[in-house]
This record gives structure tokens, C-alpha cells and sequence, in this order.
């Protein structure tokens, strides 16, 4: 009965049995590792993303909205050109702005020659601002909002929309940018 408990037929030699001890921490210890390079690739690809994030607003240009000292009136007085001067504050240079502005029914764009700075479509950190001309009445509260949005690109080609609400009124003029907000093309 003793040797038919041990028999070697049945239940294998010692070195078949330091086999399956070898493989079975093997097999333990590569579980680990693998579950362990799994962890580092997430941190990896979380590390990646906010160095993205942190690449693409280091290149994006930022507005600086004002009104323009010089306003004209039409004939009658009654209504006037409110002009909008967009600056670029920073080292970025803003590419394929748009000269025509999305806005909405109370919003009127007028477009006057003032140079060959009418025609260019990107603005760095120093240039002369762009110039953008809007129809105000101050007596009518619907004209006095003007409401629009500038398109634009970064150098790596991301594109933006920026919206502004502007309220003119007989108490003076006040710009409220919004944030720029990335578009998908």
C-alpha cells in the first residue's frame, strides 16, 4: 500500500512536481508584471494627454478686444460706427481669421477701406490691430447689442470661434469675450 501512494506511474517524480512549482510562480510573477505595465502605459497615455492639452494652449492665440477711440456718425446723427480693434497679446500667431464675422439680425457689419490692412487675414503679437466696423443706434436697445463671432487657426492648424457680445449704449461701451472655443472640422 505504501508504494502504491508514491508510485511514480500515478503521481509523477519530484522533478515533475518542481516543474509545476516553477511554472505556477512563473506564471504568478508575469501576471504581475503584465498588470504592472498596464498601470505605467495608463499613466503614460494620461501624462501624454495633458502635455497635449498643455502643447495646444501654449500655441493658441488669445484676443484682446477694445473699442476704437475714433467713431463716426451718419448724416442724420442718429446712428453711428461703432469700431471693434482685435489685438493678438500673445507670441502666437493667429492664421485665416475672418474678415466677415458670423452675427445675427441686429448685428449690421460695415466694411470701409482704411489700407491694405483690410485684407490680411493673421495677426501676430505687435501687429496693428484688425479693424472690425458694426452699425450702432444708441437710441434703439436692440442695435446697441452687437453680437458676433471671429473665426480663426493656430500654426498647427486648430481651429477656433471666439464670441463677443458688445453693449453700446449712452452709458459708454462694454466688451465681453467669451472664451475661444475649438471647432471640428
Amino acid at each position: 500500500m505504501y508504494l502504491l501512494f508514491f508510485d511514480t506511474k500515478i503521481w509523477g517524480t519530484v522533478s515533475d512536481w518542481v516543474m509545476v512549482c516553477v511554472t505556477t510562480v512563473t506564471a504568478f510573477y508575469l501576471y504581475r508584471t503584465l498588470k504592472s505595465q498596464k498601470e505605467v502605459q495608463q499613466i503614460q497615455y494620461e501624462l501624454f494627454k495633458i502635455e497635449s492639452i498643455r502643447f495646444k494652449e501654449s500655441i493658441k492665440p488669445i484676443f484682446k478686444y477694445s473699442a476704437s477711440e475714433r467713431q463716426f456718425s451718419s448724416d442724420n446723427g442718429k446712428k453711428k460706427m461703432l469700431t471693434i480693434e482685435v489685438t493678438n497679446e500673445t507670441d502666437s500667431i493667429a492664421l485665416e481669421i475672418s474678415r466677415i464675422v458670423e452675427s445675427n439680425e441686429q448685428t449690421t457689419q460695415l466694411f470701409t477701406v482704411t489700407g491694405l490692412s483690410d485684407r490680411k487675414d493673421h495677426l501676430a503679437k505687435g501687429d496693428p490691430p484688425m479693424l472690425f466696423h458694426f452699425a450702432v443706434d444708441p437710441e434703439d436697445r436692440v442695435s446697441g447689442w452687437v453680437i458676433f463671432a471671429i473665426n480663426y487657426k493656430d500654426v498647427a492648424g486648430t481651429k477656433y470661434k471666439q464670441r463677443v457680445i458688445c453693449i453700446c449704449d449712452n452709458y459708454g461701451i462694454e466688451l465681453n469675450p467669451f472664451l475661444p472655443e475649438q471647432i471640428e472640422s
